[in-house]
Parts: structure tokens; C-alpha cells; sequence
């Protein structure tokens, strides 16, 4: 007999070889004869398709006729078998945790599937299924179905998720496109919506059609290699797999027999071939006598699953003999093996296995001092930086970078090594520090292991010379000393994290990644060529010291959102940070642990030990707390322990380290580093009256040797010393009377530089590029490679240049010489790689919105959300209290069960005119006299504006969203929760009795406008209390962080304003959802328009503007533009002049027009009919009108269109007030029907 003309002469060829056991040749043909009854093989001899053909032919789709079936299913199976999407089926041998299948290529997850596989002996199942559906998390295992951490029952059908049980199957049916079928047992099935093609990642694939998923970066890889990407360790698991030994004497079988004739249409059997040939195999590879007979039906219940799903119509396959079943009548499972029946006794079900016995069961005003400190800069988690002036921000890095260096005096520099230390580009590791002083002459290098070179020389520690003093103060921590005034501080345990301070005198004269030490956050991205850049990557690029490493990019993913087991590990730990009553709290007066619980969270889900990143990074908080002056006692007692625990048998824990002066080297030493001292750190260190030897060991004095001028000597011994007997005691004496690297091709223009040219040489590792030009070297020591001809840089894209070709980058964007581009106020051109700027004084901007997000003139964001009046900004502070011009106040009206803010009220005063802004509209309530400040309102698309000419601008949509803007002349001079806009954000948390404070609980209430006002409490997060609106949150405020807003990522950070979008979407949980999260998408898109970048991001779906609306019948001249100009002519402004300070904002525009008249949402053509432009005596201000169409009422100008009447525009002046004059236009004529004028 032949298969398709080569099966059987394949079986024939195997059979007959010497290599194939005998025994298992017998047992895999009497299996493969029982499958031959159930399933006739092909009788047409003469087909041309060859089953068993190379894969490497992609074959035709096949698409399944049932109407729920898209023909693209993944599943797993049976003795750990996997189908991805596009085909690709393997063996996977493991009980680790991985990802089944996410969506991956947008910022949002709508879902992640994970699964963990168990086996018990010879029995394969799936130990429990973990899926993310958007607001919802499925935990499925065996018996149990768990909906967001609450057991459910069965049927379940709430935020588009539907869960209900057949008597063989849980289904999973998720309106976001998404079905599931799981037979509580080894199967689980999953089909995904077309829409995410191309979309996914995990075990199951990339669902894009080709068979590529064991190919990375063009090499073939193995099934281990590729799942390990998308395993999901527990956060305190260690999880390993096996690849199965192959059997090559197995011979192939094929299922495509009478009983599965409707599958061969509607699905590939060759996958199911592959499996089952696998099965037959491994099975009885153990030396068994008998096969296991579920291994190969679980494959063909696999395909008989799959080809009902797919709209066949299997038949019978089942015999007495093969792959017998009976019913589970006990569990209601279906059909099961008969070895899986349960028992029954006194109504209770028993499992297989399971057995039973039975036998016999409070201060006046503060007046402040500034003392010039030492700068404090630190690198913890291999990511996350702390700048000199407090600027915080996360990059990952894969090169070596400048974190500080002395950029005027050359003192010293500080260089880290970064490396990625996992499978994904996330996860980077601190590897190395390097110091180097005086240009480089002394350069000392730290390993993560704890081992010193100096000058590539190790170093036996402690190490004093040179003016470095190198000492190990604890099992833990290394530090640095010099003489010039820096110190490193590093942790090495249990991750490597680098604290460096400087002497205060290096003050506005450092550079790189810890920037520049002058107090103010907001320049602290300044890179070499001159300019700040706007974002952590673009930045961070340019402090690259090796010309070859690639350029990081901007992420804004999210680790904790890949695991639910690894997010509530990190959120109970985590956590402990910011308990208001726990062992942290003495410290939260004076550092917020706020950021360092972000950090927490955002390392322990990235890590691969997640316990270790989580107790670095509460070190790191526990180290700033001391650095402060606060000891926090005890903590290891809470929370990691086991650090403190796991002392060697000679050194006890101590979380009051001081000194260094516990080994055996500092007793008869006067190295300044056996006497320094230190804020207290924790570690293991000998115990009282015992010192550390070279060997490791705590030991009495009486056994520490003696060191004398690098000589070694033992206790109790004698030596002559220029003629003088020196015996050692106590650990005194005392005294009486390199490898060659092959060269490699080179692309040209480069060459291969090789070390052993010379003994001063440098090599790669001092290779020049357009960033690293101006960059001294601190070699560690020679690096062979390709680099650069002598003349020549690199142009960090592979090529080679001379240095007068370089271009200038700000923001991602390169510029040739000559070029310019606006920075904030100022005009930058590219000349000789930096930039040359003009140096006007720019405005400060204060900006609020939401749900009390602010950020300061000084750039300082924090989030406050207080019920009272609250004073924004003002000039009445310090000496000038009672002699100020202007003040602004602001009150949040809130909404929903939260008391999210939904709009404002807000109120200025100039002198003694006050202007009230709420609900939308204008109101002045006192008439300016000699005393007030003029001033100018207008309306700009959705803004209110007012101008007024002592410098500032407040920008108000009406909404939330505010922003002032006030003249460089109140550099210093002002006060109110928007800061003391004197370039330093450190100190923008001054209250109201001028002391400084870091929570901004504290610093909000004390900017009460009435004292009498309770006090806000708390800052709550509404994601917590209404955990089910953050899956809707993330998702539309995913938006932020999508391609609708890149080309403003690199100007912009998305980060701050896709938090406030989530906190604020969260919060409005009565209604206006839509409406609080468009506010903070908006605040965003300004933000760029600000920036000179105008991103068009409303759609008809997303936050639209109905401009037809205001379009009469048969004319279309209204429109929505994103950016408009930020002045135009209206009859309020018919010059169309106004400050150049304000930026372009969002309008409704129409076509055609001359002169404006300028409304909340509208404008009127007034080209033709001037006389339309009702006049103002007074300049200082204009009242607000109304818009009438139809029955619906808006604001600003009253339109009415019906009939022959085109337009009548109303207008009202009553006392000091604009008042009412009603102006009809009829369509057969122009005339004045009525003007009225009334003083009331």
C-alpha cells in the first residue's frame, strides 16, 4: 500500500533499518494498525500532494465555513503541544508560566492570556489560565472561575465578557473579538477577531500568516529559545523547561480517514500529523511495554475539537479499543478516560487519588536660610535616574554613558556602563562605575561583584592613593572618597545601584545624565551642543561615550500590565513605601515615597528576580530617608528579611553603619578611609570586637596581621625594619630602639584598530562621534575594533565624516550647519555642532488641569485636588504683601461619587477690579478705577483669554484646563500653588508661612484662600476605589502614548499627562467619563501646540467638534481647526493684534472672512455688512452672549435661522455692562429693525 505515494515507502525504509528498536517499531505499528480501522488512509494513489512534505512550503489558508471560525486558531494540547495562529506547531516540555497570547502593538492591551501547564505522572493538563480582557481578569482552574478576585457562578455575562459551561467545555466569548474554549483539562483554544492580525505576541505568535516564529533576527531558533520570551516567571519563582529528546526512528501517520473527511476542507492536518507523530514517540520512549493510549487521543481530540469549531462534522472515531471514553455522570466533565472517574461517598466526590478516613474527627512664619549643599545624584534599578537638581526619569540604556562630570575644571567624571540583562530591552543592569581624575591621569573601575581596578590594576581593598580612598563599608555597600570633593556611594546587593554627591563648589558647573547642578530641573537636559532636549532618550543619546552603541528610544510601556501575579506581588510590597502608620512613615515629612513606590512597582514587574529589584529599590528609598537625616530602624524586620538573615556564620546585620573602621587593615592604619564616617547604611559587618581579615573572616584583634608598605604580616611576628625590631600585635606593629584580538573586515571608510599596536593605545573604546567629539576619554583600557580614520568621526549611523559635517540634534531632529529652530522664546542656529541661541527672557507657564494636575513655572508636577479656593499665583508675597497688582484664585466644581473636579470657577483680580470666570462665561463684578491693571478678554476658539498689561495671560477652555502665563519680570516675586517661579523647583512647595515642604497635602491647604475651609485630607486613587473604570481609562487614554501624538513624543513626555488621563477618567464615574478624559487628552495636544507641534487628534469618534452645527442649511464654511491662529480679527479686536505670547489654540474657524465675530463656537462672515459690529465704550472688557440655533442654546452671539430671516445678532450694555441691541437681517432686505438701549 502507498500514502500519497510516499508514506508507506517511508514506513518501509524505517522499518527495515537497524537503527529503529524493535520493540518500539512493534507497539507504534500495532498503534498505527488500530488507527488504520478508525481512519482509512487515502486510496488515490496517484494525488500529488505529499503530506509529509518540507514546511518550508507555506501552504494555501485554509478557511473554516463555519461563520464564528476565521480560520486562524492557536491552541495547546495533550503532552505539552502548541499551534501557533499561523501554523507553526511544537513541543513544548514545561510547567513555567508563559504568555499564551497578547496584543502587543498598540499601548493598550485589550488582552493577555497566560497559562500554565502541569502533568502529574503521565497526565498532562493545564493547571490554571490567567486572561486579561480589559477591565476584567479571568483566573480559570479546575473546578473554579475567579472574575476580578471574587469566585463567580457559571453562566457569567458582565463588561463584555461571557463565561458558561457545556457539559465538556468552559466558553470564554469577549466582545472585544476574542473566544476561548477550555475543556477543564489539557485543551485550550483560542480565536481571535481578524482586526488583530499582525497584532499579537506570546507562545501562540505574531498572527500574521507566516510560518517565521522560531526565525530571530534571521536565525533559527528552538522552541525553548523562543517561548523563553514570553515566559512569566512568578515573582519569586525560578522556572526551567527541557526540550524532549528527539526520536528518529518514529515513523509518520496520517489522519485522514472516513471519520474526519468533513476536516479535510476546513483545516491543516499536517499540524496535527507532526503532533501525533510526536505522541507515538515519546510515549512509550521510556521503555514501557505498553503505549500510553492518551497520548495519541489527546491529539486526535484536538483535531476533532478544532474541526467541529471550524464547521466539520466529525463522526464517531471512538472504539472500544481506541481512545475509549465513559461518562462522567459524577462531575458532569463529559466524556472522560475511565481512569479519570471519581468516587462517591456520603455525597461527597473523591478525585483519583484523593482518599477519606473515617475514624473516630503645631508655629509662626518661617524665615529661611539657603546654605549651598553637596548635589546628591543617584542610578538605582539600572534605569531610573535622580538628577543634582531632583529631575527624575527612566531610560534603558545599552553602552557606557557620562553620569557627571566637572565640565569647566576637568576634576573628575563619572562614567556607568548599562547593559540589557534579560530578554527584553527593559530590563538593564548598572554593570560597572568608572571615576576618573585629573583628565583621566587615575581612573578606578567598580564590579558588580565588588572588585576594584585601579588604573586596570585590582586592588586589594581598602585602597588608599592618588587621592582615592576605596573601602568596603558593609556586606553590601562600597564606597569612594576623594580629595576633590566627589564621593560614590554603591550598592552591590542585592542589585548594583550607584549614589553620587559633590561638593557644593561644583554648582552650575557639571554635565551629563545627573545634569547641570544649578537648582533648576527645567535645563537638565542640556546636552553638549548648547540646547535641552524635551525628552529622557533624545537626551541621554548624546552622553553616549562609545560612538558604536545604538540610540535608546522613548518607552512608555507599562511591565506591570504583562503579569497580574507579578502586579500584586509589586503592589503589596510596594506598598509598605507609602503606609501612613508603617515603618517608612517617620520618613514621609521629608521624602515623598512616591516615586520610589513607582520605581518599585515598575522593577519588581521587570525584573526576572523580582524580590531582589523590589528590595533594591526600598534601599534605595531607605538610603535617601538617611542621606536626610531620618534612620529608619527596623525595617528589614517588615519587609526583606532574608538579606538580614543570610550574614556569613562570623558577621552579624547592622542597619546603623557609621564608619569603616571594623577590619583588620584600619587597626594600625591612618588612611583617611578607615576613619570617615557616613550617614548610616545596612549591611553585614563583624561583630563587636572582631575585624575583617583578608580572607573574609570576622576574627579577634589578637589574630589580625599586620600591613606594612604592601608587605603582609602575620600576628606574633618579629621583623627588622631599618634596623629597628617591630613585632605585630592587635594588627599594629610596634617597634623598639593583556589578549590579542583578531583583526575583523571593517565597512568602509572604517579600519580595524588593534590593541597591540602599542602600549598607550585606546582603541574603540575612545572612538569619536559626532556626540562624543567634544567628550574627553576615560579609557578602562584597550578595546579592539573598527573605527574611524584619523580625521574622521562617526556619524552614529554607520558611516564615517569629518567633524565640520556634523549636524546639530535637538529633540530627535537633526539639523546641518546653518540651520535654526525655536527653542521656548529663543532662536538656535547650528554652527560648528552646537547651537548658538539668542537669550531672551522667556515667559513662565503654569498649567492646571483635570482633576488637579498641576505643573509649575518652575516645571514641578504634582497632583492636588482640594474643595476649596485655592490661590494659583500672585505678586503679594514676602516684602510686597500689601502692595501686589494681581492675584488669581481658583475653585473646583466636582462631580461623580470621587468628587473629581469637572470644571471651574475662577477668579482674578487686577488692582481692584475683579473678573470672574464660571460656567463658560465672563462676569466683572467691581469697575476698575486708578488702581486697576487694564486688561483685555477675548475669546479664541474654545478658550477664554485675558491679557492683561502688566505681563500676564490666563488661557481657560472653559473646562479644566488653565494656563497662566505671566512675564519674566515675576522671576522671585511670586507665590500661590503655581510656585515662586525663581527657576528652582525644588523649593516650589513653599506654603503660605514660607517654609518648604515635600507633601503636597500640606502645601495645598496652606494656599487656602479662606483659612476656615477644611483641610483636603487625602490624595485617594480613583482607579482603587472604581478599579473597574481602569481598563476603560488605559485604553482610551492610550491614546496619548499612541501614532496619533508621535511626532510630538520627543518634544513633549506623554507620561505625565497619560497619568493624569487615567486618574481623572477613573474618577468620573457618574456620567462625563467622556468628557474628563477629551479635557485631558486636550491638555496634551495643547501642551504640543505650545511646543510649535500640531497634532489634528479629534476624529467623529473621539472627542469631536460638531462644527456643521453652526453651518446654515446648503453652506459648509465652519470648521475645525486644531491649531488655529492664536489671534484674529473680530469686532472686539478688528486690528486682529494681540500678544505674541500666546500660543495657537484650538478654534472654529470658518473660510472667508475679514472681521469676527468671535463666539464660544462661532463666528460671523462680516465682510459685507460692517455694521453688524456692535461698538464698546468701554475697552476694558465685553460680556458674553448667546448662540441660538433651533432650539439649542450655546454661548456668545444670538444667531436664529428660519424662513427668509437670515441672522439676528443680540447685544446688551446696562450700566457698566454690554447691553442688549437687537440687529435683524431679513433675506428681501437690508434694514435696522430695532436698536435698544437700556440702563438699568
Amino acid at each position: 500500500m502507498e500514502i500519497n505515494g510516499t508514506g508507506i515507502k517511508r514506513w518501509n525504509s524505517l522499518s527495515s533499518s537497524s537503527e529503529f528498536p524493535m520493540k518500539q517499531m512493534a507497539m507504534a505499528k500495532e498503534w498505527l494498525l488500530w488507527l488504520s480501522v478508525i481512519a482509512a488512509w487515502y486510496s488515490d494513489a496517484t494525488s500529488a500532494v505529499d503530506p509529509f512534505s518540507s514546511r518550508s512550503q507555506i501552504p494555501e489558508r485554509i478557511t473554516g465555513v463555519s461563520p464564528i471560525h476565521n480560520g486562524q486558531v492557536c491552541s495547546t494540547w495533550g503532552k505539552f503541544h502548541y499551534k501557533t495562529f499561523d501554523g507553526d506547531v511544537f513541543q513544548l516540555h514545561s510547567t513555567c508560566n508563559y504568555i499564551l497570547t497578547s496584543s502587543c502593538r498598540s499601548y493598550y492591551n485589550d488582552f493577555n492570556i497566560q497559562i500554565r501547564r502541569g502533568e502529574d505522572g503521565d497526565h498532562h493538563t493545564i493547571k490554571n489560565i490567567i486572561m486579561k480582557l480589559e477591565g476584567s481578569v479571568v483566573e480559570l482552574s479546575r473546578g473554579s472561575v475567579v472574575i476580578n478576585g471574587k469566585s463567580v457562578i457559571l453562566p457569567y455575562s458582565q463588561a463584555g465578557v461571557l463565561i458558561e459551561r457545556s457539559p465538556t467545555y468552559i466558553k470564554i466569548k469577549a466582545k472585544l473579538g476574542l473566544f476561548a474554549i477550555w475543556n477543564e483539562e489539557d485543551s485550550f483554544l483560542v480565536e481571535l477577531d481578524p482586526k488583530y492580525k499582525n497584532q499579537t505576541c506570546g507562545l501562540c505568535g505574531d498572527f500574521n500568516g507566516v510560518y517565521n516564529e522560531f526565525f530571530s533576527h534571521g536565525v533559527k531558533i528552538s522552541p525553548v529559545d523562543f517561548a523563553n520570551f514570553w515566559k512569566m516567571n512568578g515573582p519569586t519563582e525560578s522556572c526551567s523547561d527541557y526540550t524532549l529528546e528527539s526520536t528518529q526512528s518514529c515513523n509518520y501517520m496520517i489522519l485522514t480517514g472516513p471519520a474526519f473527511s468533513s476536516c479535510h476542507s476546513v483545516l491543516d492536518l499536517a499540524s496535527f500529523t507532526s503532533a501525533c507523530v510526536a505522541d507515538l514517540c515519546h510515549c512509550g520512549a521510556g521503555g514501557s511495554e505498553q503505549l500510553d493510549p492518551v497520548c495519541l487521543c489527546n491529539t486526535v481530540s484536538e483535531l476533532s475539537r478544532q474541526c467541529s469549531h471550524a464547521g466539520g462534522k466529525p463522526q464517531n472515531w471512538r472504539t472500544k479499543e481506541l481512545c475509549c471514553t465513559v461518562l462522567d455522570d459524577l462531575n458532569g466533565r463529559g466524556c472522560v478516560p475511565l481512569k479519570e472517574c471519581s468516587c462517591s461517598y456520603n455525597s461527597q466526590t473523591y478525585r483519583p487519588g484523593e482518599s477519606y478516613s473515617s475514624n473516630c474527627k503645631k508655629c509662626g512664619q518661617w524665615s529661611c536660610t539657603e546654605e549651598n549643599c553637596p548635589g546628591t545624584c543617584s542610578l538605582e534599578g539600572g534605569a531610573h535616574i535622580n538628577t543634582f537638581d531632583g529631575k527624575a526619569y527612566t531610560f534603558h540604556g545599552d553602552c557606557s554613558y557620562v553620569l557627571a562630570k566637572d565640565c569647566s575644571g576637568a576634576q573628575f567624571v563619572v562614567q556607568v556602563q548599562l547593559l540589557q540583562c534579560g530578554v527584553t530591552e527593559s530590563e538593564t543592569c548598572l554593570k560597572s562605575v568608572t571615576l576618573g581624575l585629573s583628565g583621566g591621569a587615575n581612573v578606578i573601575t567598580i564590579q558588580p561583584s565588588g572588585k576594584v581596578f585601579v588604573n586596570g590594576i585590582y586592588a586589594q581593598l581598602p585602597f588608599s592613593a592618588a587621592g582615592i580612598s576605596a573601602f568596603k563599608a558593609s556586606s553590601f555597600y562600597l564606597l569612594v572618597q576623594t580629595s576633590v570633593g566627589v564621593l560614590l556611594e554603591v550598592l552591590l546587593h542585592p542589585v548594583m545601584q550607584l549614589h553620587l554627591t559633590v561638593a557644593s563648589e561644583y554648582q552650575a558647573n557639571t554635565c551629563g545624565l545627573c545634569g547641570n547642578f544649578n537648582s533648576n530641573q527645567a535645563d537638565d537636559f542640556l546636552k553638549l551642543s548648547g540646547v535641552p532636549d524635551a525628552t529622557a532618550a533624545g537626551f541621554v543619546n548624546s552622553w553616549k561615550t562609545h560612538a558604536g552603541c545604538r540610540d535608546v528610544k522613548s518607552s512608555f510601556e507599562n511591565p506591570c500590565s504583562l503579569s497580574l501575579e507579578n502586579e500584586r506581588y509589586a503592589q503589596h510590597w510596594c506598598s509598605m513605601l507609602s503606609e501612613p502608620e508603617g515603618v517608612f512613615a517617620s520618613c514621609h515629612s521629608e521624602i515623598s515615597p512616591d516615586s520610589y513606590k513607582e520605581n518599585c512597582m515598575y522593577d519588581s514587574c521587570n525584573c526576572e528576580n523580582s524580590e531582589d529589584c523590589m528590595c533594591a529599590a526600598v534601599s534605595a528609598y531607605v538610603h535617601a530617608c538617611a542621606a536626610a537625616g531620618i534612620h529608619l530602624s527596623g525595617w528589614r524586620n517588615t519587609i526583606c528579611g532574608k538579606y538580614a538573615s543570610s550574614c556569613p556564620s562570623s558577621m552579624v546585620y547592622s542597619d546603623s553603619i557609621t564608619t569603616s573602621s571594623h577590619t583588620c587593615r584600619c587597626l594600625g592604619s591612618t588612611d583617611l578611609s578607615c576613619h570617615a564616617s557616613f550617614p548610616p547604611i545596612d549591611g553585614c559587618v563583624c561583630a563587636q570586637g572582631t575585624y575583617l581579615d583578608d580572607t573574609g573572616k570576622c576574627v579577634p584583634s589578637t589574630a589580625c596581621p599586620c600591613y606594612d608598605e604592601g608587605s603582609v604580616v602575620p600576628p606574633g611576628q618579629v621583623v627588622n625594619k631599618q634596623g629597628l625590631m617591630c613585632s605585630c600585635k592587635d594588627g599594629k606593629l610596634g617597634c623598639i630602639g593583556g589578549i590579542i584580538v583578531q583583526p575583523s573586515a571593517c565597512a568602509l571608510p572604517m579600519e580595524f584598530f588593534n590593541c597591540s599596536a602599542g602600549p598607550a593605545a585606546k582603541g574603540t573604546e575612545c572612538g569619536k562621534s559626532c556626540n562624543t567629539l567634544d567628550m574627553a576619554c576615560v579609557s578602562t583600557g584597550c578595546v579592539s575594533g573598527c573605527m574611524c580614520p584619523s580625521g574622521m568621526v562617526s556619524d552614529d549611523k554607520g558611516g564615517c565624516i569629518k567633524p565640520d559635517a556634523c549636524s546639530c540634534v535637538h529633540n530627535g531632529i537633526s539639523y546641518q550647519p546653518g540651520e535654526s529652530t525655536k527653542v521656548d522664546c529663543n532662536t538656535c542656529t547650528c554652527k560648528d555642532r552646537k547651537w548658538q541661541c539668542t537669550t531672551e527672557e522667556c515667559d513662565g507657564t503654569c498649567s492646571v488641569y483635570g482633576a488637579g494636575h498641576y505643573m509649575t513655572f518652575d516645571q514641578k508636577r504634582f497632583t492636588f485636588d482640594g474643595s476649596c479656593e485655592y490661590i494659583l499665583t500672585q505678586d503679594y508675597c514676602g516684602s510686597a504683601q500689601s502692595n501686589g497688582t494681581f492675584r488669581v484664585i481658583s475653585e473646583n466644581l466636582p462631580c461623580g461619587t470621587t468628587g473629581t473636579t469637572c470644571s471651574k470657577t475662577i477668579r482674578i483680580f487686577l488692582g481692584n477690579a475683579e473678573v470672574i470666570l464660571t460656567e463658560g462665561s465672563y462676569q466683572l463684578l467691581s469697575s476698575g478705577d486708578e488702581h486697576s491693571v487694564p486688561f483685555r478678554y477675548s475669546t479664541m476658539g474654545i478658550y477664554l483669554v485675558v491679557e492683561a498689561n502688566n505681563g500676564l495671560i490666563l488661557m481657560w477652555d472653559r473646562k479644566t484646563s488653565l494656563f497662566i502665563q505671566l512675564s519674566s519680570k515675576y522671576k522671585g516675586r511670586v507665590c500661590g500653588l503655581c510656585g515662586n517661579y525663581d527657576g528652582n523647583a525644588n523649593n516650589d512647595f513653599t506654603t503660605r508661612g514660607n517654609a518648604v515642604v515635600v507633601n503636597p497635602l500640606v502645601f495645598g491647604n496652606s494656599w487656602k484662600d479662606l483659612p476656615s475651609c477644611p483641610d483636603d485630607q487625602s490624595i485617594s486613587s480613583p482607579c482603587t476605589t472604581n478599579p473597574y473604570r481602569q481598563a476603560w481609562s488605559q485604553k482610551q487614554c492610550s491614546l496619548i502614548q499612541s501614532d496619533v501624538f508621535s511626532a510630538c513624543h520627543s518634544t513633549v513626555d506623554p507620561t505625565p499627562y497619560y497619568d493624569a488621563c487615567v486618574f481623572d477618567s477613573c474618577a468620573c464615574d457618574t456620567g462625563g467619563d467622556c468628557e474628563c478624559f477629551c479635557t485631558a487628552v486636550a491638555a496634551y495636544a495643547e501642551s504640543c501646540n505650545q511646543a510649535g507641534i500640531c497634532i489634528p487628534w479629534r476624529t467623529p469618534k473621539i472627542c469631536p467638534l460638531f462644527c456643521d452645527y453652526y453651518n446654515p442649511p446648503g453652506e459648509c464654511e465652519w470648521h475645525y481647526k486644531p491649531c488655529g491662529s492664536p489671534c484674529m480679527k473680530t469686532c472686539r479686536n478688528p486690528s486682529g493684534s494681540c500678544s505674541p505670547q500666546i500660543p495657537p489654540l484650538e478654534v472654529l474657524d470658518k473660510w472667508y472672512n475679514v472681521i469676527w465675530l468671535r463666539g464660544s463656537h462661532a463666528e460671523m462672515k462680516t465682510s459685507q455688512d460692517p455694521w453688524l459690529c456692535a461698538s464698546t465704550t468701554n475697552t476694558n472688557y465685553d460680556t458674553l452672549n448667546s448662540f441660538h440655533h433651533g432650539n439649542n442654546y450655546n454661548t456668545l452671539n444670538y444667531f436664529n435661522y428660519w424662513n427668509n430671516y437670515k441672522t439676528i445678532y443680540s447685544f446688551h450694555r446696562s450700566n457698566n455692562y454690554n447691553t442688549l441691541n437687537y440687529f435683524h437681517y431679513s433675506k428681501n432686505y437690508n434694514t435696522l429693525n430695532s436698536i435698544h438701549y437700556s440702563n438699568k
